[in-house]
């Protein structure tokens, strides 16, 4: 199988990046840490995050419904696992959305609405996130107090609201047409004129789309309070507002498509993160490296449901 230029970048970067973080920490350290988890413990959290997987596939329902189709919470919730599976072991960050679009489509035989459901499902979240990071701004002055994570945070604020604005503004879209066709965007600016009649066509169902932005920031605050609780679980001294802080940094900034999936982009923001707030690379990369595990325990069920979908894994590597 030929290599891709961009793939072989992107792990060259992933793995340049992890191994310099290796080499100026303590691993025995970090180890002896690590097996403070007890198997109580890391059930309780497969539990949990299954839990907000569950409120995903409730708000991915909730747009499904607003299109005129319904598919059982179980089938989206299997397929939502294979895309997490998906996303963990592929170069790219799109074959989880791939696969979620075919098989909604396989059910309701529209895939103009299959797609517009993992989109709007997405967009929600990108929503909440930002107004989440917005949210955070006072503790980002106030706890955290550095001047570089309170710039790197107003950035990721920024990058975020402005993201969410460019896709809803058909007059702002209009604006920066002529710079990213200047970058060789135009694609990207069709795409988002689609986008934009979309999300119009969505807007109208007012009740589909404020219980779908609800249930993004339950989400979202969720997966907040999952990081503290396994934090606290390691003994690690971190408090839930420089969680609510640093989680939208290290949510934008490995969106960058420069490493694979974002893996050493993301401990090593945990480490400079946790490096600035007194915390060690140590306890960084302990956190990183759990919450990362633990995504792959719980991406094990979405293996077995592709493997039993051989027509599902050729239609990826028909778009690959």
């Amino acid at each position: 199988m030929k290599i891709k230029p961009l793939v072989f970048f992107k792990t060259v970067i992933s793995i340049g990046l992890i191994a310099l973080i290796l080499s100026r920490i303590d691993i025995y350290q970090t180890w002896k840490q690590f097996q403070t988890l007890s198997l109580p413990f890391v059930l309780f959290a497969l539990i949990y995050y299954t839990g907000c997987q569950w409120l995903s596939c409730l708000r991915w329902l909730v747009v499904l419904r607003s299109t005129g189709h319904s598919v059982s919470i179980i089938s989206l919730l299997s397929s939502y696992f294979a895309g997490m599976f998906l996303n963990i072991f592929l170069p790219g960050s799109f074959g989880g959305d791939v696969y979620r679009v075919y098989r909604v489509t396989r059910e309701t035989k529209d895939s103009e609405a299959a797609l517009v459901s993992v989109f709007l499902e997405r967009f929600t979240g990108l929503f909440a996130l930002s107004a989440l990071a917005i949210l955070g701004l006072p503790p980002a002055v106030r706890v955290v107090g550095r001047w570089d994570i309170i710039l790197l945070f107003f950035g990721c604020v920024a990058a975020l609201v402005g993201g969410v604005i460019l896709i809803v503004s058909p007059q702002l879209l209009k604006l920066a047409e002529p710079w990213l066709q200047k970058l060789h965007l135009q694609s990207l600016v069709v795409r988002f004129a689609k986008i934009q009649i979309l999300l119009r066509q969505f807007a109208q169902h007012r009740q589909a789309l404020g219980l779908s932005i609800s249930l993004s920031f339950v989400l979202m605050l969720a997966i907040v309070y999952y990081h503290y609780l396994i934090a606290h679980q390691l003994k690690i001294p971190i408090s839930f507002l420089e969680l609510l802080v640093f989680i939208p940094i290290i949510a934008v900034i490995t969106l960058l498509p420069i490493s694979l999936g974002g893996l050493g982009v993301k401990e090593g923001l945990w480490v400079y993160l946790f490096n600035r707030i007194g915390l060690t690379g140590e306890q960084a990369l302990l956190l990183s490296v759990t919450i990362t595990m633990l995504g792959w325990l719980l991406a094990l069920p979405g293996g077995i449901v592709l493997l039993l979908d051989s027509a599902g894994l050729q239609h990826l590597k028909q778009v690959d």
